[in-house]
């Protein structure tokens, strides 16, 4: 076995609190369905929907 294996670190670690996908989508206050950041119209309700500077 290489001495290697053991030592093996994740580079790349899921922080819980700030997930992207978590951050990618918003509620929408006509009917509370999640919709993507960017997007200007719900596609459940048809709602319009404010951009928000962050």
């Amino acid at each position: 076995m290489s001495r290697h294996r053991n030592d093996r670190r994740r580079l790349f670690r899921r922080r819980p609190s700030d997930d992207l996908l978590e951050r990618s989508f918003r509620t929408c206050p006509g009917c509370s369905a999640d919709v993507h950041v960017f997007a200007d119209v719900c596609r459940h309700c048809g709602g319009a929907l404010e951009l928000r500077a962050s």
